[in-house]
């Protein structure tokens, strides 16, 4: 019975342990709700025996708020220890303010590293906001310093997705003989409103001006179309004339241009005097 009791007392001990580590986890008092899901038992006074801490919670305070509470051992000895937990709640909270202050500047820090970051980034070549967004969470930044970081410098205008898909719409244009179709698809893949997209292939491809043609893109256009295409198409001279016009169309829907304009491009080479 001896033996008994005293694997009885150690196993309050052990529930006592670990109550208080759940209680240094919050700087809040617990509630009594809490007695629902940590069990019934608590620690009793000397009148009464351990059998009796099965009580029901609701007629119980979660925590005893004297300084001194007691054990009661096998042979019915009342053990003593001594704890204020009013004065440990109010360490607690002052410990809870200190980790409160050093995860402000430690988010200070990280919103400066993600800066830093991002200004390398945009150093090399130009990005829109969905890539760097992107290129900036691969390197394990929160999402919100990372957020915090792109909001800004679009407010100062070191990120803005219509410069960016205008100057990529011309390059491409320019060096790839890219089309609108293709420009447009490439631009929504990164993350490019499509506003801002359709903004951009107008100013490209129809230049500003009015004398705009049947097939969606300006006369200048075209004839630079022309001149892009009049190099494939003597490429495959030695070629049947349908293998030969049907390289030439592939070319073209490749690029991203639709059928009007293809079909208005072949027309013109196979029109054309043979040198």
């Amino acid at each position: 019975m001896a033996a008994a009791a005293m694997a009885a007392t150690r196993r309050l001990l052990h529930l006592r342990l670990e109550l208080g580590l759940r209680l240094r986890s919050r700087a809040l008092i617990p509630s009594p709700s809490w007695t629902k899901g940590m069990g019934r038992c608590r620690y009793e006074p000397s009148a009464r025996r351990l059998s009796s801490c099965r009580r029901a919670a609701k007629n119980e305070r979660p925590w005893r708020s004297s300084s001194d509470e007691q054990l009661t051992d096998g042979d019915g000895t009342a053990k003593y220890m001594g704890r204020n937990f009013p004065d440990e709640f109010a360490q607690l909270s002052l410990e809870e303010e200190e980790s409160d202050d050093e995860v402000h500047e430690i988010s200070e820090t990280m919103v400066k590293d993600v800066e830093k970051a991002a200004v390398e980034l945009l150093a090399g070549r130009a990005f829109t906001v969905s890539d760097l967004r992107k290129k900036l969470r691969a390197k394990k930044f929160p999402g919100n310093a990372v957020d915090s970081v792109i909001a800004d410098f679009k407010s100062r205008g070191l990120l803005n997705d219509g410069y960016y898909a205008e100057s990529f719409s011309r390059s491409r244009w320019l060096s790839s003989t890219w089309g609108p179709k293709r420009i447009k698809q490439a631009l929504r893949q990164k993350g490019v409103q499509d506003a801002e997209v359709d903004q951009a292939t107008r100013r490209v491809f129809q230049d500003g001006h009015s004398n705009q043609t049947m097939y969606g893109i300006s006369e200048d256009s075209m004839d630079h179309l022309f001149e892009q295409a009049a190099k494939q198409w003597q490429r495959g001279q030695s070629l049947p004339l349908e293998n030969r016009r049907a390289r030439v169309v592939r070319w073209l829907q490749y690029r991203g241009f639709n059928w009007a304009v293809t079909n208005a491009i072949v027309r013109k080479l196979e029109a054309q005097k043979p040198p």
